[in-house]
């Protein structure tokens, strides 16, 4: 009885490997170390990759079924030219592509200084016979199933281009997650012409920070004309000096909530045939210049007319959003919650920014129902 029981429970283990493998649900790892790594090594955990870029080329190179988890350590991650990840891998929902910091803001021991820094530097020439602008991208994902996780994106220091950190080109392309990613650019040095910039559909920005960004989002266009299941919620945006976001053909699917838009030019910039009606909840967009507008690649035409309208939800359009941004005397370190809305003020309660994990003071941000409400009970503390 014994031996057969053993017989038995060899013949179970042996099904569940066959099983395991057959369904490719072991996931490939690559670490990424800018400080530590090599670009001979095999990209172990031990033995880290230096650049991104070689492990995109580990990663297109191969036909393996299966997830892939790219896990970056802190460090400065400087690209001469764009990481694109473009192969005919079959990624699903569940088996992603997954680029991410080794350390994630809800981490217990994560600070901003520990996130994975990544700036372009590429240098282009202008072609002869092009006539467009010069145009380059950091992390190009030309493929499905895709989540950016944890990383701080600058802009490019190289003048006279258009750079867009996070990029989709492909129109037949899903499911591109960018989450718990901080944004920080500026108008006279590291610019981006647009954060994340993606076409296709299900491009979802979740719980991401943009600071001084000229366009954080474009929501760009599908095969087939209208691009469907895409979502921005839990972000802040402050200091965007053309739009807080950009929808181009945009299905009225679009998630948009919980969301702080700030200090910018527009709260929203559509294409100029663009007519769709959007729905957005529990949102502060505030000391804004203007509310919609009309605008191309460009070319900005100016605000939108009466033939455009919102459906809106507990929406705060008055007061003004103070973001912490330490004392400026001891940086670094910086504090954990820098860039984010200090407590006790206006949209604090709502839960935007890098953090998911519900604390004390944001336990009820998903059940709010009167944002206004808190921002009277707020002014009247002031008094």
């Amino acid at each position: 009885m014994r031996q057969k029981g053993e017989l038995s429970t060899r013949f179970v283990f042996a099904v569940l490997v066959v099983a395991i493998l057959a369904t490719g649900a072991v996931a490939e790892t690559l670490y990424v170390d800018s400080t530590n790594g090599n670009d001979t090594n095999p990209g172990t955990e031990e033995k880290p990759l230096k650049t991104i870029n070689k492990a995109a080329q580990l990663t297109n190179s191969s036909a393996e079924p299966g997830s892939t988890l790219i896990k970056m350590a802190p460090g400065l991650y400087s690209l001469t030219k764009a990481v694109v990840f473009e192969n005919n891998r079959p990624y699903t929902k569940e088996k992603r592509l997954i680029i991410e910091a080794t350390i994630l803001p809800d981490d217990a021991n994560w600070k901003p200084e520990l996130m994975p820094v990544i700036i372009s530097t590429e240098r282009l020439q202008r072609d002869e016979n092009s006539k467009g602008p010069i145009m380059t991208s950091g992390l190009k994902t030309e493929v499905n199933h895709v989540t950016i996780r944890g990383l701080k994106f600058l802009g490019s220091p190289v003048p006279g281009i258009r750079y867009y950190p996070v990029f989709r080109e492909g129109k037949n392309l899903k499911d591109l997650v960018v989450s718990q990613c901080l944004f920080v650019c500026g108008r006279h040095a590291l610019a981006a012409t647009v954060s994340i910039l993606a076409n296709g559909h299900k491009l979802v920005v979740d719980h991401c920070v943009f600071y001084n960004c000229r366009n954080p989002i474009v929501f760009w266009n599908a095969e087939g004309g209208i691009s469907k299941g895409n979502a921005m919620r839990y972000c802040i945006v402050d200091g965007a000096y053309t739009s807080g976001i950009w929808t181009c053909q945009t299905s009225e699917d679009l998630e948009f909530q919980h969301n702080i838009i700030t200090r910018r030019e527009y709260f929203w910039m559509r294409a100029p045939n663009n007519r769709e009606k959007y729905r957005i909840s529990n949102c502060v967009v505030t000391d804004n210049k203007y509310n919609s507008g009309y605008c191309t690649g460009g070319e900005i035409f100016g605000q939108t007319g009466p033939e455009v309208t919102f459906y809106e939800s507990n929406i705060v359009k008055t007061g003004e959003v103070t973001l912490e941004m330490g004392d400026g005397i001891d940086l670094p370190p910086l504090p954990r919650n820098y860039l984010h809305v200090q407590p006790n003020t206006l949209g604090s309660e709502l839960g935007a920014g890098l953090f998911k994990k519900v604390t004390k003071h944001t336990k009820k941000r998903r059940n709010i129902q009167n944002i206004n409400k808190f921002k009277g009970d707020t002014e009247k503390r002031k008094k």
